[in-house]
């Protein structure tokens, strides 16, 4: 099941991005005004969330910077990713944690500048405080593997219903 879900995850996930305007590797800048970034429902997440990838391809071993809208009370239950991952708060509060249950009493609340370094295969979790928008980084290809995937799937039920 586990390997199952990852796979139907990944590739929701990487169909949808393709169709989001995102820019290779290039030996130009890339500018983009604030008032251009277009977040787009996440997919694969429960209802609420949204994303924009800014540049490179979550597929393909090239670093990438997205962002994630995460509405208020927003809960993402424990997970590990096969690449580190570098987020910081742009607006909002993220609450993060370690471990294979989301614990908010052990969580630790980072505010618009707060930086967090989660190393690959650590097992973290994040929920929201207030409307809260993350930018994450790192080296593609990114995958989360959810610790209970079960939980995740009845998050994502339960938003749709």
């Amino acid at each position: 099941m586990r390997q199952s879900f990852k796979s139907v995850f990944l590739t929701v996930f990487a169909t949808y991005l393709i169709a989001i305007p995102a820019f290779a590797a290039t030996s130009s800048p890339i500018l983009i005004k604030a008032e251009d970034v277009m977040f787009q429902p996440a997919p694969g997440f429960p209802k609420g969330a949204e994303i924009v990838l800014l540049r490179g391809d979550l597929g393909q071993p090239v670093p990438y910077t997205m962002r994630l809208k995460l509405p208020d009370g927003y809960v993402i239950p424990s997970h590990w990713h096969s690449t580190d991952e570098e987020v910081t708060v742009l607006s909002g509060t993220l609450n993060v944690g370690q471990g294979d249950k989301v614990d908010k009493s052990q969580s630790t609340a980072l505010n618009p500048g707060g930086f967090q370094l989660v190393p690959a295969k650590a097992h973290h979790y994040v929920w929201s405080t207030g409307e809260t928008v993350i930018q994450l980084h790192g080296m593609g290809p990114r995958t989360t593997v959810f610790v209970n995937p079960a939980e995740w799937t009845a998050l994502i039920q339960k938003s749709n219903s």
